[in-house]
């Protein structure tokens, strides 16, 4: 079982998405973001943020089934270099797990949060 366990751990994908709104993306995360994860994300990311006409970036953690503080971490450094431009960050439709851990260490009072991407995309 601990094998699985590891393979799992490497089980990260993301898919991005026009939003309907011009100049917003949807991110989406599927499986574990960790310290394992990170590096593939910020591959997908950060020419998301190098581009300047990007005003609003949403994450969909729907899919997302595991987060740690380093994945935690990570999520608020994204935040915090859209914001320092006037840009937004959006989380949407986390699962309990998921939002047990970014409620317990404060992020949704830091980043927007809405229970469907769908709000998300319309707030």
């Amino acid at each position: 079982d601990t094998n699985n366990k590891i393979n799992m751990s490497h089980d990260f994908s993301v898919e991005i998405e026009d939003s309907s709104k011009e100049n917003a993306k949807v991110v989406h995360l599927n499986g574990e973001l960790d310290e394992l994860s990170i590096e593939s994300l910020k591959e997908d990311i950060d020419p998301l943020l190098s581009n300047r006409s990007l005003t609003e970036l949403i994450l969909d953690l729907s899919n997302l089934e595991f987060i740690n503080s380093k994945g935690i971490g990570y999520i608020v450094s994204i935040h915090t270099h859209l914001a320092k431009d006037g840009r937004v960050m959006k989380l949407a439709s986390a699962n309990e797990a998921v939002m047990d851990v970014i409620s317990l260490v404060g992020l949704t009072t830091i980043i927007p949060y809405f229970t469907t991407l769908d709000e998300a995309k319309n707030a």
